[in-house]
């Protein structure tokens, strides 16, 4: 199973989880303001769960297994209020149906049959609510970047901390030439699909996307030797994955893109900076390093480069599908740093 199908069935499962212990706690309290005995009390709670569980399961499924994978990208490409329509209209008809099915699958002697009545008004209400939450928290999640909403709740970075991190910058060959030639509107678009598609293997990976910086992706892991590899992989399947696209560049753009990659490990520092508007960001001469790797590509012709500081960690320098192409030194620093490329 890909590491990203299970990253989402844990998504599922937690979501489900939630909403089911959620709708215990909502039916057994319902159940007890209606005076209801010790067994409806407790059928309430047990109706909750099911109820629950299928509206947040169906809802779950749909938003990571459709509306985030490719075949659901029209409904992400929608304006935002086409979009939250849409939703809306899915997760009505998802909630009534979970209430019903709970009904049907769990009666209670005293409680309303469903219907138009003050019992499925109020589970309906308290159902749409806990959607909305659900929904608000996939929507700035997506918004934000992966892991970073938590990492804001959490305060994890409220003080700036020192780590070691695999960094991955990724820089869209030709880009100038490119906005020129077919403008900036459809260079927007361009970049938009190379990012989409550029994320699968991230995801699939294990890797974080930092941030975009005009056409430029950077990505992040922790540091371990399973991750310096995983770097190196993901590196490898950007341009793999657009050669595969190419047709579909070619006929919306006229061109298929490829992007320059370098690959470095090395402390930053990370933490929260602004104040009106606030970013997580990372700092360090690292960061200035795997920049200087994506310019080497530019000058020596290659794909993709990676640091000796990386190879140092647990990647194999002297795997036959990495070699030595020279060294470079940082701005500002007199070491030079021994860098590797794929074999051609």
């Amino acid at each position: 199973m890909q590491r990203r199908t299970r990253q989402q069935l844990r998504t599922v499962a937690f979501v489900t989880l939630g909403a089911a212990l959620a709708g215990a706690g909502f039916g057994l309290a319902f159940a007890g303001a209606a005076g209801s005995d010790a067994a409806s009390q407790a059928a309430g709670a047990l109706r909750g769960v099911w109820t629950g569980a299928v509206i947040a399961f169906l809802l779950t499924v749909w938003e990571v297994f459709y509306v985030n994978r490719p075949a659901g990208r029209w409904i992400i490409r929608r304006p935002f209020l086409q979009a939250v329509g849409l939703r809306s209209v899915f997760y009505l008809a998802v909630i009534v149906f979970g209430i019903w099915s709970g009904g049907v699958a769990v009666p209670i002697g005293d409680a309303s049959d469903f219907g138009w009545n003050a019992s499925t008004a109020v589970t309906v209400g308290f159902s749409v609510l806990f959607s909305v939450a659900v929904n608000f928290a996939f929507a700035i999640d997506r918004l934000l970047g992966q892991a970073v909403f938590h990492n804001f709740l959490t305060g994890r970075y409220h003080r700036p901390v020192e780590e070691t991190r695999i960094l991955l910058f990724a820089d869209l060959a030709g880009s100038t030439g490119t906005a020129e030639r077919i403008g900036n509107l459809a260079f927007h678009r361009l970049l938009n699909d190379v990012y989409r598609d550029l994320t699968a293997p991230v995801i699939e990976l294990g890797g974080t996307i930092h941030k975009y910086v005009g056409d430029e992706m950077i990505v992040s892991w922790r540091d371990t030797p399973e991750n310096r590899k995983r770097a190196v992989q993901c590196g490898a399947a950007f341009n793999a994955v657009l050669g595969d696209a190419g047709a579909r560049y070619l006929d919306l753009y006229g061109l298929a893109p490829a992007v320059r990659v370098g690959i470095h490990a090395g402390p930053v520092v990370v933490g929260e900076m602004g104040d009106v508007r606030q970013e997580i960001v990372f700092l360090g001469d690292a960061m200035n390093m795997a920049s200087r790797l994506v310019d080497m590509c530019r000058t020596l012709g290659r794909p993709m480069l990676v640091s000796e500081a990386l190879l140092n960690g647990g990647t194999d320098r002297q795997s036959p599908t990495l070699t030595p192409v020279g060294e470079t030194t940082l701005r500002g620093k007199t070491r030079p740093v021994a860098i590797y490329a794929p074999a051609e």
